[in-house]
């Protein structure tokens, strides 16, 4: 298993990495409270309604957005941008993040998701139920994860399944990070006998060790109330949990004043690839403008 400033202006920032700001800078005035702090303007229910209008990419051609729903729950549910062409064409699946808690969406990647589409790929952005919505936590959150994975299998849709790449960011980074070891999961663990298999993952500000931060409390009790407890209450939740050695190619982004997740935990990845930025925060890696996004594009080897 793998256990082994001052912020920029955030007038840079993507609208869904505004809120993400103001999310941990309250966090970080709060810590002990339980949950997360209340936030106006956030959804308070699932994302609804049609699916975003197609938008014309730099690859020419219409693209094409269909929001779809994975599975029954309201919050099983995701947008897929499909570029022009006959295809087959990679596979980028984005991941979001918010400590695994209610308040965060599928918007907070849309960005990314967006600027990877225009590059001609796929991309399959997704939420999840999380803490705070009905059967969110341990293991509705790992099952959704693993679901809208494996969706993908079911769609008809000119999609190269060996090439799928996962992007996630902070708690989403740890559930990418899972997601790609769930080959090594036990018969009957949440999340195992994958349909899809990525060949590479990236970890963008990602919570890699999940003992290591919930020793650290780490996001007030984020990982605590994620699982059910620490490690000595509910053991099985943590190994079920923890992400396992995999054969895909795992890409850590990361900048160094990052102030929400610590940048040690990417150190924690051995033989990672690493993308990293001197003067990078935890919201940086969320804009496509961004050197640590383009310098991640280019890892992938997309236009």
């Amino acid at each position: 298993m793998i256990r082994d400033r001052v912020l920029r202006p955030i007038r840079f920032l993507p609208p869904a990495a505004v809120l993400l700001v103001l999310f941990a800078l309250t966090a970080c005035t709060t810590a002990g409270v339980d949950g997360p702090p209340a936030m106006s303007g956030r959804p308070t229910g699932p994302a609804t309604g049609a699916a975003p209008p197609s938008t014309t990419g730099p690859v020419g051609g219409e693209m094409r957005v269909e929001r779809l729903w994975y599975g029954d729950e309201p919050w099983q549910v995701g947008n897929l941008r499909v570029p022009p062409g006959a295809g087959p064409f990679p596979v980028l699946v984005f991941i979001h993040g918010g400590f695994w808690r209610a308040g965060f969406d599928e918007s907070v990647m849309a960005a990314l998701a967006e600027d990877a589409a225009g590059r001609g790929a796929v991309t399959w952005n997704f939420d999840y139920r999380a803490v705070g919505h009905s059967g969110g936590g341990y293991p509705g959150t790992l099952n959704d994860v693993a679901a809208a994975i494996d969706y993908l299998a079911e769609l008809d849709e000119p999609l190269d399944l060996d090439d799928v790449t996962l992007v996630g960011h902070s708690a989403g980074g740890h559930l990418a990070l899972w997601a790609a070891g769930r080959s090594s999961l036990e018969p009957g663990d949440p999340g195992s006998g994958p349909g899809v298999v990525p060949h590479t993952v990236v970890a963008q500000a990602a919570v890699v060790d999940l003992y290591a931060a919930a020793a650290g409390n780490l996001g007030g009790g984020a990982v605590q109330g994620f699982l059910g407890g620490g490690p000595e209450d509910v053991p099985d939740h943590y190994r079920v949990a923890s992400p396992a050695a995999s054969d895909a190619r795992i890409i850590t982004v990361h900048g160094r004043y990052d102030l929400v997740v610590p940048i040690g935990q990417s150190g924690l990845l051995a033989g990672a690839e690493g993308i990293f930025d001197d003067a990078g925060t935890h919201f940086d890696v969320l804009d496509p403008r961004h050197d640590l996004w383009r310098r991640t594009v280019d890892a992938l080897g997309l236009p």
